[in-house]
């Protein structure tokens, strides 16, 4: 057992330096596929996470007329409570709605100045709803328009998380098409070079094949030198993708977290780094493999 396994290591070794120009350059494209194919694979889980984030935030505010009596705002948030597509709601009275405008713009000596020449509250009383579930939102707005107190609104105010996530799905959705589409070029050249360099592997070590077959070596004993290339050219792109992707994900993540602390790159990596690992291994070694046992399968005549 021993002797076949050291002389399968042998012949896979000799196809490698006789073909070693080939070799690097699959190795090179698997490696470009992998990493585009781990790139992506992160970018949609941080996207992921941040739509969840922003929605987590999402809130609907309903503004009432200046002359609406308090009372009256809280048998609206009594009823609106029994909507079972509502999970809280917060009532914020004119005074409260002012001193946290003026705790937001009190850089701002412009809007101060303004607030002190206008002698009065300027702002209404308002209830922010939170829904159960961020598709529940439209159907919230739609309830309150068709409500006994609409009359009573100043204005219905969707956050403007909801567009940012709408943004963010429609960027999620065209960045997966492209990377998919450059992924699926980059495996076909892997596979097509990969395909090549086993080619000529088994033509560079035909006479030895031809021997394997006279002395009765077995099917398997004389495929699996190639299969073992393939996986291990699989390998090894896996392990360069990760070199590369390391460093990268440790110089870029605190720069984009510190333009964008939502999108926590760092965090999600670290934390799904086995995940990720054994994903791109796996891949990697698929990509080495499929396109070996079919070099093997269309050359190799035994």
């Amino acid at each position: 057992m021993f002797i076949s396994l050291k002389r399968v290591l042998k012949t896979f070794w000799q196809g490698i330096l006789r073909n070693k120009s080939l070799f690097f350059a699959c190795v090179l494209m698997m490696t470009l596929s992998l990493l585009i194919f781990t790139a992506t694979l992160i970018f949609r889980g941080v996207s992921f996470k941040l739509i969840e984030a922003l929605k987590s935030k999402m809130d609907l505010i309903l503004y009432f007329e200046k002359d609406m009596p308090e009372e009256d705002i809280l048998k609206i948030r009594e009823e609106l409570l029994a909507n079972p597509l509502i999970s809280e709601i917060n009532y914020i009275s004119q005074e409260e709605a002012l001193a946290i405008f003026k705790e937001r713009n009190k850089t701002n000596p412009t809007l101060q100045k303004v607030l002190e020449e206008l002698g009065e509250n300027p702002l209404s009383a308002s209830l922010t709803i939170r829904a159960k579930d961020s598709k529940n939102y439209q159907e919230i707005v739609n309830y309150i328009e068709n409500s006994s107190f609409k009359d009573k609104l100043i204005n219905i105010n969707l956050a403007e998380n909801q567009k940012i996530i709408e943004r963010i799905n429609k960027f999620t959705k065209a960045f997966q098409l492209i990377s998919f589409s450059v992924i699926i070029i980059l495996v076909i050249i892997s596979i097509i070079i990969t395909f090549n360099t086993i080619r000529m592997a088994i033509h560079s070590l035909r006479q030895e094949i031809e021997i394997m077959q006279l002395v009765g070596a077995s099917f398997w004993f004389i495929r699996g030198p190639f299969l073992i290339q393939g996986a291990f050219q699989g390998l090894i792109s896996s392990v360069l993708a990760l070199l590369i992707l390391v460093p990268t994900i440790l110089w870029l993540g605190p720069k984009i977290e510190n333009f964008a602390p939502e999108i926590a790159l760092s965090l999600y990596f670290w934390s799904n780094f086995g995940y990720i690992v054994i994903i791109q291994t796996c891949f990697g070694l698929f990509l080495g493999l499929i396109s070996s046992f079919w070099a093997i399968n269309k050359y190799l005549k035994i």
